[in-house]
């Protein structure tokens, strides 16, 4: 009966010439292992809502000709404009008649890959300013370290002096005074 079901769905997707069909001429296809899995899913899950009608077939080859067809990036992006706009299904349909062309979209597009672009150059830029700027600052305090360390011993030498000059001093001073 699976033959049976196979035709019935062609006659429902609008296959020209179904009724013509002999269901029994397609039941050999169902006895295979291996087909038999993919034939069952097509007739449980194939259906007018997911199949293009002939008229929206040959709107598709228009829009195709006309170069209006969205595919990639550009699908995406149109994709995300409309859901941007609602969140209805019913308002979707509605901004889809009233959507930008396809060159509108992708010149957009082009903008944007340049704003981007632009702005990695631009923080590419201030990175290279940052990384030159910590290097400075870096050298500063590596270098003060030493001066600091220099300034100490040389205070300590400077003590040591005014120590020695104070004894020496005292002495002099003892030696005036007896």
């Amino acid at each position: 009966m699976s033959g049976g079901r196979l035709c019935t769905l062609l006659g429902e997707l609008g296959y020209e010439g179904w009724e013509a069909l002999d269901p029994d001429s397609f039941e050999w296809p169902f006895q295979y292992e291996d087909t038999r899995p993919l034939l069952n899913w097509i007739c449980s899950n194939l259906r007018t809502s997911n199949v293009l009608s002939i008229s929206e077939l040959s709107q598709y080859e228009q829009f195709k000709q006309e170069g209006k067809l969205l595919e990639g990036e550009d699908l995406d992006f149109a994709y995300h404009s409309i859901s941007a706009f609602s969140e209805r299904r019913d308002n979707q349909e509605a901004v889809f008649g009233a959507e930008e062309g396809l060159k509108d979209i992708k010149e957009a597009t082009l903008v944007y890959r340049e704003e981007a672009l632009a702005l990695q150059r631009q923080l590419r830029h201030l990175q290279s300013q940052f990384d030159m700027l910590s290097g400075q600052g870096s050298a500063l305090t590596q270098g003060r370290r030493p001066r600091l360390a220099a300034t100490s011993i040389v205070k300590g030498h400077l003590s040591n002096i005014d120590d020695s000059l104070s004894v020496r001093n005292l002495q002099a001073s003892h030696c005036f005074h007896v």
